[in-house]
């Protein structure tokens, strides 16, 4: 099987690279290989490669920055052009298009908690959110064979995400200065590398439609931060805050748990409970992640 996977450089997709690469044919063009944003780069690319499945794992992912005017543009280009591009491509040389996307397309305000299912109505409150809705409208829309997988909360060793920002920021504040972390925002921290093993399944299994694909369980952000902050054995004082007051830009949903209800219908679940994977994660890259930090605050 021939997989072009667009992305491969980030968190997620370097995971994919190498967790698919092993029994696949992976082609993992960069942005300047192929800019999805171009309709006739990506046509002309398609008809190329002829891939049997187009992995969509790149995305704007800063949520603040999508807020600002003069990049909102930016964010619909390659969150929701992309997608549309390589959507209408994979219905022209029958392909199939697998896209991630993100719990950020619901709105979070069910009851704490209550999940979010696959069919549950869209509700997003940030550009960001919106632009991942439409992304998603723009598949369903153009592809003749598709696969969404929304996620969220996803960490791993590259791209920014809570943990290594987390760590970043312990090892870069002053000695007793708190650290904060909000305690009514909710989700389920779900490893890049677990993902990649279960998209690897999907594809197998030759899903269709839209999946939720994180971690079971779910905590607050604070309790996450103050678990990675136990794990790697790190004094730091942490305190609880209000989202509004740690997310300021840009509104994210205060529940963003994701049911993975068509994984377990199918029999298809991969996924492992967040703490155990968290756990798994810190224990192989917790020095590498405290190292990555201290050279980052060296500079």
């Amino acid at each position: 099987m021939k997989i072009l996977l667009l992305g491969g450089k980030g968190m997620l997709g370097s995971e994919c690279r190498k967790v698919l690469g092993g029994d696949e044919e992976i082609v993992a063009p960069d942005k300047k290989e192929l800019d999805i944003t171009s309709w006739d780069k990506v046509i002309d690319r398609l008809q190329h490669i002829r891939p049997d499945v187009i992995l969509n794992c790149a995305a704007f992912t800063r949520v603040n920055t999508c807020e600002e005017h003069k990049m909102t543009f930016l964010c619909r280009k390659i969150n929701v052009e992309g997608p549309r591009n390589l959507a209408q491509g994979s219905a022209r040389f029958g392909s199939k298009i697998v896209h991630v996307s993100s719990d950020y397309v619901f709105g979070g305000d069910k009851a704490f908690p209550q999940p979010y299912f696959e069919d549950d109505p869209l509700d997003p409150l940030s550009e960001y959110g919106r632009a991942k809705m439409e992304s998603e409208m723009a598949v369903r829309e153009n592809a003749s064979d598709y696969m969404i997988i929304r996620t969220g909360w996803l960490y791993g060793m590259k791209g920014r995400n809570f943990v290594n920002s987390l760590v970043a920021d312990v090892v870069s504040k002053k000695k007793n200065k708190k650290i904060k972390a909000p305690e009514d925002h909710f989700g389920s921290p779900t490893w890049s590398y677990r993902l990649a093993l279960q998209i690897r399944e999907l594809i197998k299994a030759d899903a269709k439609g839209t999946v939720h694909a994180t971690a079971e369980g779910y905590c607050s952000l604070y309790e996450a931060a103050r678990f990675v902050l136990d794990e790697l054995k790190l004094k730091v004082p942490i305190e609880p805050c209000a989202l509004k007051e740690y997310h300021k830009k840009a509104k994210r949903p205060s529940n963003c748990i994701l049911e993975n209800r068509a994984l377990k219908k199918n029999a298809t679940n991969m996924m492992r409970n967040w703490q155990e994977d968290l756990s798994e994660f810190l224990e192989r890259s917790g020095e590498d992640l405290l190292k990555q930090a201290k050279d980052s605050a060296k500079r």
